[in-house]
Parts: structure tokens; sequence; C-alpha cells
């Protein structure tokens, strides 16, 4: 028996997203072999550090766990000490209970110390307020893979509405997009699909509210 359009079509899509997984997963072993044979770091962002590139290979590796909500691994971001270290919150069990774009990034970067982690990355004013006025603010051009990038959404709000972590910068300079991992947002999974949790998507610098950049300072010894 012949198999009809639709079938044939679904059966594409699903090798397309079989195929997309194996890739990333074969980038990932690349980078734990040889991060350069992957990424070309010194063509892409020369001063890219140590630290930053173990955040953007933790998101790589949040990514393709295909998170969505409300995906009790969220629960980790929030209230393990390897994300934000809220463990007086209730466990995340719904769609919306806490906004956890910050708890995310603080998972990424699990070698900063706890207290920053746990004191400013929870929200975008707290990123602000600390250091807006420190010479961790980059300027939205000179945005670097694994910098902290705050974007507005339809709010505006000065501090800027939801933090994301800058993974790739190959179209800043040609296109003023770069591409970005965020958790709590819309955009593409893990798994190739459209869909909300752990995402990936490129942001152009007009959405680009603020810029942070880690100081060897602020991580673990």
């Amino acid at each position: 028996m012949s198999k009809t359009k639709a079938q044939l079509q679904a059966r594409v899509d699903k090798l397309e997203v079989e195929m997309r997984r194996m890739s990333r997963a074969l980038n990932q072993a690349q980078l734990d072999l040889n991060v350069d044979e992957v990424w070309d770091f010194a063509e892409i962002t020369p001063h890219i550090s140590e630290q930053a590139l173990e955040a953007v290979k933790r998101a790589h590796a949040e990514w393709d766990y295909n998170v969505h909500e409300p995906d009790a691994r969220i629960d980790t971001y929030i209230r393990s000490n390897a994300g934000l270290d809220w463990s007086w919150e209730k466990p995340y069990r719904k769609n919306g209970q806490f906004s956890w774009c910050g708890a995310f990034a603080a998972f990424c970067y699990t070698k900063v110390r706890l207290q920053i982690r746990k004191k400013i990355f929870p929200s975008c004013y707290r990123l602000h307020t600390n250091w807006a006025k420190t010479s961790r603010y980059i300027h939205p051009e000179k945005t670097q893979v694994g910098d902290i990038v705050v974007v507005y959404t339809s709010k505006r709000a000065v501090q800027g509405d939801h933090i994301t972590l800058c993974t790739d910068i190959s179209e800043l300079a040609e296109h003023g997009m770069i591409t970005t991992i965020e958790g709590n947002a819309h955009g593409t999974l893990g798994d190739g699909t459209n869909g909300e949790g752990v995402i990936t998507r490129q942001r152009s610098l007009s959405q680009i509210a603020h810029v942070y950049r880690l100081l060897g300072e602020d991580f673990d010894e």
C-alpha cells in the first residue's frame, strides 16, 4: 500500500529532526575534543574567556536536552545551587510559576560565585542596578559569545525585559544579528520544533537593551 503525501511529509519532517539532533551531537563531541574545530573563536570573538566558553557549552547541552515548559529540569535552574539556589521557592510545576530566564543564565554560568548568581542573576532589574555602572557593561555592537544579553520585549523597561546568553555573533557585523540560547522563551527547541522552554533564536541590535560581560573576579577560584 502506497503512502499518502501527508505520511511521506511527516516522515521527511521526522528525518530532518533526527539529522539536526545528530548534527548537534557530533558538534558537541567535536567541541569536547577540540573547540576550535567547531567554532573559530579566534576569528569570531578574540577575547572569549575560558569561563564564557564553558557557559556556552552548558547552554548548548541544556538546549539539546529539549527542555520545554513545564519540564522538571527548570526546577534545577531555580532551586539548586548550580543555578540560583533559591531553595525556598516552591518546586516548579506550572508554566508561568516563575520567570526563570535569569535562573537559566545562572545555571550556564554555574562557576560564577554563588552569591552573585543568587543575588544578581535573578532579574533584569538586579543586573542593571548592580552592573550597569561597572566595567561589565558592554556596548551592544561589541557583544561577544558568552555575554549576558538583556533584550526588550513589548514592555521595554529601562532595565530590559528578558535575559539571554549570546552563543554566536557571526552575523553581527553584516546583519546586526546575534544568536542566543535562552530560558523561559518562545523559539526553536532542542528537537527542532517551535515551542516554549530552553530555545535558540536570533536577536537584532534594536532588540538589545543591555549587555554584560563577567569579570575574572566574579568566578570561584
